[in-house]
């Protein structure tokens, strides 16, 4: 994720503020790990396979049965994790660590159990402009 905001202008959704692009291999390897961490999920790389003469990542990820929750209980789980919704996106921050999570909608997590399980969230670690505006969202 990244800030695609003018310096010194404020969005009126915090969409038009955060961009998605396309993570490097490493970004991406970052990101599993934090979600594991965050989650205390299990994804795993396994490594990479050419296909089409592009090399791709192949990871192992349990299967999640469950049903689509609820946005209430969502942020009920995020709430619970120590996390603020930014807005009324589908981005959630913690102040403490800087960290954000976004693209965190209802097709991202399952419920299972009772319980919201994210399963394609994309975590990060913000700072500078990408956390003064989280920070300021959040409060909302």
């Amino acid at each position: 994720m990244r800030l695609v905001l003018p310096a010194g202008t404020m969005p009126d959704r915090l969409s038009d503020a955060i961009g998605l692009g396309p993570a490097t291999p490493l970004q991406y390897l970052d990101r599993l790990a934090l979600h594991n961490d965050l989650f205390g999920d299990d994804v795993e790389f396994l490594g990479l396979v050419r296909q089409r003469g592009r090399l791709s990542m192949v990871i192992s990820q349990i299967f999640l049965r469950g049903e689509k929750p609820e946005i209430p209980q969502i942020e009920s789980f995020m709430a619970d994790n120590g996390f603020r919704k930014a807005g009324g996106e589908n981005v959630y921050f913690r102040t403490e660590d800087r960290l954000a999570v976004f693209d965190a909608h209802a097709r991202n997590f399952v419920l299972t159990e009772g319980v919201p399980v994210p399963f394609d969230v994309i975590p990060q670690y913000v700072s500078g402009r990408m956390e003064a505006l989280l920070a300021l969202w959040a409060r909302k």
